[in-house]
């Protein structure tokens, strides 16, 4: 039978609706007609995208089915029009067809959406040179997801999200979700599942706050993790679960390593540098601080909400060395001039010393520089010195990587729990992605 990549993105906006809520109904549909090759695919893209609705998540669905792709085609446009936020004129869906094995251009392509900007027209070309079947509703724009969640295979690190959609008569209400029974399902599969709870504040983070349908969300590595999470919940008001394999919790958007030349507005960007200059407190606590590498300087922002990543920032002295990993933000009205927002910083190296001018032995206090490598000359009695000496720094400032704290990471960066626990594809079997709350088959 035809093997067929189903991509969709943009059905959403930033009040209604929800990309992967489409996914399911179509999971609906499709499976007593059609073999999944895979778990329904989740793609978290290039998240400093300024016209992105939400989370900037695209899906596609890995068929086998003796259906042709006019019929494909058509129901997917079918349910994305009867699903989409008609009221918002942002929203512009797209839908990708592709029969066959992903081409590498694709897969380079979807690549790129992670961490650039790039143009439906950019999508359209590659469409037809690849002889890929879509449909654009409106300017069409959610066709650069689409292509980018086909070519997204997936082959590497990836999570998984069990997603819980509600009622549709409920989606305006508040959720029923039993925090005491969160709280137990998060202690009781770490480290398996991740971002469920902040400790600091005792927010919930798997229910959003929209008038969308899903009711919840539990991220984590393993498919039967999820639905032993899943039981272990405790809520009213839902429809249906899918399981989704995802690139969220990878850094999959933190593969750019550039240089501050090489910089564009909106991309995700990793950079390595020394700091410039000492950091800057500015108003509402955020600290700023210049990174220079050989082919120029940008001030990188660790902004209050930022938590630990702003204290360490603030530690830093002119010299360490870092690598700084974020969005690409131009300045209002002046977009020649970058600043790297930080969502994650790693110290590299610590000064452990630092040139000072001499004390004077006669008088014990500081000699003044005479000028530019003229040595030193002491105010009082007019005693000189050659040189500076190096003196000792007793540093609080550690090396590491620090990231913000739960409520504040980003659907793709990778928490610290996960680090070692990477992962290829071919971990788990197709099996158990889909059900009805009230069914026998639900998990």
């Amino acid at each position: 039978m035809p093997i067929y990549h189903l991509g969709i993105d943009d059905t959403d906006s930033l009040k209604r609706g929800c990309t992967t809520y489409v996914g399911a109904l179509l999971v609906e549909r499709l499976l007593p007609q059609a073999t999944f090759l895979d778990f329904p695919n989740l793609i978290r893209l290039n998240p400093n995208i300024p016209w992105k609705s939400r989370g900037n998540a695209a899906i596609c669905l890995r068929i086998s089915t003796p259906m042709d792709c006019d019929y494909l085609l058509e129901l997917a446009e079918e349910v994305v029009e009867e699903n989409r936020d008609r009221q918002d004129e942002k929203n512009q869906p797209g839908i990708a067809l592709l029969e066959g094995g992903v081409p590498k251009s694709l897969k380079l392509f979807g690549r790129r959406a992670l961490y650039d900007v790039l143009s439906v027209e950019d999508a359209t070309s590659l469409a037809r040179e690849l002889g890929i079947y879509y449909r654009t509703i409106k300017g069409g724009r959610g066709l650069v997801g689409a292509l980018a969640a086909i070519g997204n295979t997936l082959e590497g690190d990836h999570t998984y999200e069990l997603i819980v959609y509600r009622k549709k008569e409920t989606w305006d209400g508040q959720r029923q979700v039993d925090r005491e029974s969160v709280v137990e399902m998060d202690q009781g599969t770490y480290p398996y599942t991740f971002n469920n709870l902040d400790y600091e504040t005792g927010r919930v983070l798997i229910t959003p706050h929209g008038s969308d349908p899903i009711l919840f969300g539990v991220r984590g590595e393993y498919p039967s993790v999820l639905r032993q999470a899943l039981k272990m919940l405790k809520f009213s008001g839902g429809e249906m679960w899918v399981i989704y394999r995802s690139n969220q919790g990878t850094d999959a958007h933190l593969i750019n390593n550039s240089a501050v030349a090489e910089l564009r507005p909106y991309q995700a960007a990793v950079l390595e540098g020394k700091l410039m200059g000492t950091p800057k407190v500015i108003r509402g606590g955020h600290a700023i601080a210049e990174l220079g590498d050989a082919t120029g300087r940008i001030d990188i922002a660790a902004y209050e909400k930022s938590g630990e990543i702003q204290k360490v920032l603030r530690e830093l002295l002119p010299g360490d060395r870092v690598r700084a990993y974020g969005g690409v933000i131009p300045h209002e009205g002046q977009p020649t001039r970058l600043t790297l927002n930080l969502e994650k910083l790693e110290v590299l190296e610590l000064i452990t010393a630092v040139a000072r001018s001499p004390l004077c032995g006669k008088c014990k206090v500081r000699m003044k520089a005479k000028g530019r490598n003229k040595g030193y000359k002491c105010e009082k009695c007019g005693l000189e010195a050659k040189y500076s000496i190096m003196e000792s720094l007793d540093r609080k400032a550690k090396k590491g990587v620090f990231l913000p704290p739960s409520r504040s990471v980003r659907h793709l960066t990778k928490p610290l729990q996960r680090y070692g626990m990477e992962k290829s594809w071919g971990s788990d079997s197709v099996h158990s992605f889909f059900g009805f709350i009230d069914a026998k088959d639900s998990p």
